[in-house]
């Protein structure tokens, strides 16, 4: 029998070694896959889990003084505004525009003193609210400017610049007057008798919806109305597409295009979809036994109601529902506080409790916890960043 050489058996063992060493790499790896994996499935399906690891493992708690901010005075009479990536401040008729690292990109003349702000994805509307001025910005540049006749009292902009303002002060109710993204006048509509509290174009420029209200009785009556653009550049006469009639004593609030086809409508009773002539009830702020507090429908294809939970001072809740329009599948986030405001754009929800935001997407999941050491006065949120004001400056969130 032949005996194994010493150099022979000595590089049979350092074989072994690697072996074992490539084996227990190979082992890790396959652990770290699996708990990856198994950590994610969980986190997705497991709203208790998902709320404990935000805080303790994915660490999405962020504290006052540790963003970007931008001081103001404490006596300045600014107005403050979210659109887009950038953070608007409106002061003696200067437009400051600021970046997310609080850097002034630009300042516009602005000629309005009581600002409306309105915006979707990178274009922003000011007007001046019960006058004639009306701006519309993209980016850091002023598109087009004009003087419209009456009084404006609501102005709307689509995805893709296109702008409706309702007004009044002239000898009918109301008046709609809508305008490309060239500030090219399309037409106007003229309404003697009621009062349009709202207008939407969707958004592929194809549709203008406004909701009218009749008060002049004892039961209030309101109507949206859907109208072909193309159609109303040639005649009002035959432009009416679709024409819905909301419960009587339903008071609307505001209107939404989710999509070309989607109008969503928030009444003082709940959150209808109104599509292809046909309507239907989506949320209802009436529901026996409930107390909902807040809500919106200024989202990407979803809306949201915020309920209040209140069993004594120690145990209070507010439970955020959203709905997505088109699957109408629902999904919802809860927390151990009272809300004290919201403020929605795209796939973000601010919900304010006073010192502290929780930033949650469509989803229901967390994207942000901000903690202050002081009172918030205010949130707005964009697409893409948030503008968090206290009584001297804002901290900027990018979301």
């Amino acid at each position: 029998m032949k005996l194994i050489e010493f150099n022979e058996y000595n590089n049979l063992n350092i074989n072994n070694q690697l072996n074992k060493k490539k084996l227990t790499v190979f082992i890790l790896i396959i652990l770290i896959i699996v708990i990856t994996i198994s950590f994610f499935v969980i986190y997705m399906f497991n709203s208790k889990f998902r709320n404990w690891a935000d805080m303790h493992i994915l660490m999405k708690t962020v504290s006052e003084g540790q963003l970007s901010s931008i001081e103001i005075e404490t006596d300045e009479n600014a107005s403050i505004y979210a659109y887009d990536k950038y953070i608007a401040v409106l002061n003696d008729n200067k437009l400051n525009l600021y970046n997310s690292s609080a850097k002034k990109v630009e300042t516009l003349n602005i000629n309005i003193n009581n600002p409306l702000f309105t915006s979707n994805g990178k274009y922003m509307v000011i007007a001046e609210k019960e006058k004639q001025k009306v701006y519309l910005i993209s980016g850091t540049k002023v598109l087009w400017t004009t003087d419209i006749d009456g009084i404006i009292s609501r102005i709307n902009v689509n995805e893709n610049g296109y702008v409706s303002i309702v007004c009044s002060g002239t000898t009918y109710k109301s008046v709609i007057i809508v305008f490309d993204q060239d500030g090219n006048q399309l037409f106007k509509i003229y309404i003697p008798n009621n009062s349009v509290v709202d207008s939407v174009i969707s958004s592929d420029n194809k549709y203008l919806s406004f909701a009218e209200v009749d008060t002049s009785g004892t039961l209030i009556k309101s109507v949206v109305k859907t109208v072909s653009i193309k159609d109303a550049k040639n005649s009002l006469e035959n432009s009416t597409a679709y024409t819905y009639e909301m419960p009587t004593n339903a008071l609307i609030i505001n209107l939404k295009y989710q999509g070309s086809k989607n109008l969503i409508c928030m009444c003082n009773d709940g959150i209808s979809l109104l599509s292809d002539g046909n309507m239907q009830q989506l949320m209802n702020f009436e529901e026996e036994g409930k107390r909902y507090t807040f809500a919106g429908i200024d989202l990407i294809n979803n809306i949201y109601e915020i309920e209040e939970i209140s069993d004594g001072i120690s145990n209070q809740v507010s439970k955020i529902k959203l709905i997505n329009t088109g699957t109408k599948k629902t999904n919802d986030y809860s927390i151990n506080s009272i809300a004290k405001g919201t403020s929605s754009a795209g796939d973000n929800i601010a919900i304010n409790l006073g010192t502290e935001i929780y930033f949650i997407n469509t989803k229901g999941w967390l994207k942000k916890k901000y903690i202050a050491n002081e009172e918030i006065r205010n949130i707005i949120v964009s697409d893409r960043i948030a503008a968090i004001v206290f009584k001297d400056k804002i901290e900027i969130l990018v979301l």
